[in-house]
């Protein structure tokens, strides 16, 4: 019996979270100020790697973690994104999202149009910033990632 409810309860909670854990932001309540602030980490992390500077995003309140992943692999991360993509351009904004999985407020998730030189299934450049500003991650995907949250990597 205590078999199956754990079985059951594991199945429940699979569904529940497999479900979409972001709810789309309407334009006209979009905050004018993340999406400069994600745009211009996007555009800092393009530059950083086209120009081959690897060192710390200073200007951006990053989280320990993510920091400690972008001092170690941001020249790996630029050199197989260059040799994958070729050269990549930020366009627009496409859409953002709100964490709904959080009562208190949550990530937001700005996604941006991207062009890839080699690679054109890839076009989306993606970031998450919390409520304090705080860049949680970025991504570049040929896909909205809006079912499981992709953080610290940006192939």
């Amino acid at each position: 019996m205590k078999k199956n409810l754990l079985i059951l309860t594991l199945t429940f909670a699979n569904i529940i979270y497999s479900q979409t854990n972001y709810k789309k932001i309407e334009t006209e309540k979009l905050n004018p100020e993340k999406v400069q602030l994600s745009q211009e980490f996007i555009q800092t992390f393009i530059n950083k790697c086209e120009n081959k500077d690897y060192t710390e995003f200073s200007e951006f309140n990053l989280p320990s973690e993510f920091k400690k992943f972008l001092n170690l692999k941001l020249e790996e991360v630029c050199s197989n994104n260059e040799n994958k993509l070729g050269k990549i351009s930020l366009q627009n904004l496409n859409s953002a999202y709100k964490d709904k999985s959080s009562l208190i407020g949550g990530e937001e998730l700005y996604i941006f149009d991207a062009n890839t030189e080699k690679n054109k299934e890839t076009k989306y450049l993606s970031v998450w910033i919390s409520k304090e500003n705080q860049i949680n991650g970025i991504v570049l995907t040929s896909h909205k990632p809006l079912k499981i949250k992709q953080k610290k990597d940006s192939r």
